[in-house]
């Protein structure tokens, strides 16, 4: 658990950075940050007028093909002025020299990967997250919202910047003083302890005290309000956070800093897996989980053919997706 919880109130949720009034807090309070920045954007936020999404995506340094179907599908720089939304891929490092060179060169390429010298593993995510939120806030200022999502979730971008739309307008109503995240939730789940088949997330009695986490988001894709990114940041232990990265900074850090109601639960706009699928995900879904894995390799891309289709971007593909009840 967080050994460096700081206190978080109402005051510190306006702010400036670099010369623009902000309606957020940008203060990152005073503490040391023990990882180094290996390649950085420090541009990619600035120069952009409706910047309302970042997407932080937290991938592996060998997956190459699911940066480049992202990039080709809805992380597509095509669409920003329509929904505001950009797409960022957070790595670190590995002992695989090869590896290390070749996502330097796909870099220099395209500009979108941020990597630091903390080991990309499994029980690493915490510290990935970690990473992706301390960027946010010192190269970032710009999105109102946040939306940290893994490989094997497709965004419809458009339906999600139609929601982060009505969303921005509330917010401002309410001078940006909401804490709650968007996602799919789960209420109080039992720990995963040494008998539990999904070894990755076994947690020990010293790790986590307690027979019961907080209600929290799921893992794979969860939508952070700006204001919150701060005191998030600020709560977490640099050096020691807790491994389960989704139960950490979306039910025991806001349980920590008193946040009630934390969750806002999309349920229904977020389908866990194309089982559950009916035929609502090209009209309304925000977020769609799994799909190349239940449906085979092609998926995501007609998927995302029908949703350009329905939004009237590009012809009908003619073809259908059988689901799987």
């Amino acid at each position: 658990m967080s050994d460096t919880i700081n206190d978080y109130t109402s005051s510190d949720l306006e702010g400036e950075a670099d010369g623009v009034n902000l309606p957020w807090n940008t203060t990152i309070k005073r503490d040391h940050f023990p990882y180094e920045y290996l390649i950085n954007e420090p541009d990619f936020c600035y120069n952009i007028s409706n910047l309302y999404i970042l997407n932080i995506v937290g991938v592996g340094l060998n997956e190459v093909q699911a940066r480049g179907r992202i990039r080709k599908l809805w992380g597509n720089t095509t669409w920003l002025n329509m929904t505001g939304f950009r797409t960022i891929f957070m790595v670190g490092v590995s002992d695989d020299l090869r590896l290390m060179e070749d996502l330097r060169q796909e870099s220099q390429q395209y500009h979108d990967i941020i990597q630091l010298d903390f080991h990309d593993t499994y029980d690493n995510l915490t510290v990935k997250t970690l990473c992706g939120l301390h960027w946010v806030l010192h190269y970032c200022p710009s999105p109102v919202w946040v939306l940290k999502s893994d490989t094997d979730v497709l965004v419809n971008i458009f339906e999600l910047s139609r929601k982060v739309m009505y969303l921005r307008s509330y917010d401002m109503q309410s001078n940006h003083t909401r804490k709650q995240l968007l996602c799919r939730r789960r209420g109080r789940a039992k720990p995963c302890r040494a008998n539990c088949h999904r070894v990755k997330w076994r947690v020990t009695w010293a790790e986590y005290p307690h027979s019961h986490y907080p209600p929290y988001c799921m893992g794979p894709g969860y939508i952070i309000p700006r204001n919150l990114v701060a005191p998030l940041y600020n709560a977490a232990s640099k050096e020691r956070p807790f491994r389960i990265e989704d139960t950490y900074y979306t039910g025991l850090l806001p349980t920590q800093l008193g946040w009630t109601n934390h969750i806002k639960h999309i349920n229904d706009y977020f389908p866990w897996r194309p089982r559950s699928w009916k035929n609502s995900f090209i009209k309304k879904d925000l977020m769609i989980l799994e799909l190349d894995k239940w449906l085979g390799r092609a998926a995501s891309a007609l998927v995302w053919s029908n949703i350009l289709h329905y939004q009237g971007l590009v012809p009908s593909s003619n073809h259908t997706l059988e689901t799987h009840d």
